[in-house]
């Protein structure tokens, strides 16, 4: 008993902050946390309090010396709580929480493709993509203007040096 309170008395912890990196797919967003060389029986996954999720983990790196960490991460209001997963794979730690899909509102005159589309949680993702090309198309529809004028300028300075400051020169 004395031997594993001193022991005890004796251990030493390496705090580190963990990499995490969230994602979101369709129906719910996951959190990847990097734990290298940590096993599932090492880590906790807990809801201490509501919208915080809070991972900890701890392992021997030798007989006095452990490896710790913990990270109290916010998760989106609409949540599924009691849903949440965890599973390692390999060194990272994948924590998916789904979410709750809002219910859509009832219309008058509402086909099939427009359902499947305004109910697919994608659907921002794509609007995302559609104003980043419609962006790139709006900056190369400016760029050829600009361009013209720049040369425009250019061609205006040019035929302004020659035949104003170099007339001078000659006579």
């Amino acid at each position: 008993m004395e031997a594993k309170v001193e022991e005890a008395l004796n251990l030493s912890y390496d705090d580190f902050e963990p990499f995490c990196k969230w994602t979101r797919e369709e129906g719910h967003v996951k959190l990847e946390v990097h734990v290298q060389d940590f096993k599932m029986e090492h880590m906790s996954v807990q809801i201490q309090e509501p919208g915080v999720v809070t991972i900890t983990g701890e392992r021997p790196l030798d007989d006095t010396r452990r490896s710790r960490f913990r990270k109290q991460i916010r998760i989106p209001k609409d949540s599924k709580t009691d849903e949440i997963q965890a599973n390692l794979y390999g060194d990272i730690l994948h924590v998916v929480v789904p979410r709750k899909i809002p219910a859509l509102p009832a219309t008058k005159s509402c086909t099939k493709t427009s359902t499947i589309t305004a109910s697919m949680p994608s659907n921002y993702l794509f609007g995302l993509i559609q104003s980043a090309i419609s962006r790139l198309e709006m900056n190369t529809m400016l760029a050829l203007p600009v361009a013209g004028v720049l040369a425009m300028v250019v061609a205006f300075v040019g035929y302004a040096y020659k035949y104003c400051y170099c007339g001078d020169a000659e006579s």
